[in-house]
């Protein structure tokens, strides 16, 4: 992942993780591990995901659920 500043997201963006519907242990979780955004898993399949410290399959699906959503899959 490539390191950005926090500062040039617009608070009301629909990709960053705290306007999803995630729940805050897991977006705390992802943000420790430098996730910031749900488009960051874009080029990433589940075995990648799992590779980065503390997130699980539950995280996974959560976020995969979050994306069909915002998405409208």
């Amino acid at each position: 992942m490539t390191v950005m500043d926090f500062g040039d997201l617009p608070d009301d963006d629909p990709d960053l993780l705290e306007n999803t519907a995630l729940p805050k242990q897991f977006i705390s979780r992802l943000r420790k591990a430098f996730f910031t955004r749900l488009s960051d898993f874009d080029e990433m399949d589940d075995i990648q995901m799992l590779r980065e410290p503390g997130i699980n399959w539950r995280i996974i699906k959560a976020v995969r659920s979050e994306r069909a959503r915002i998405d409208g899959r």
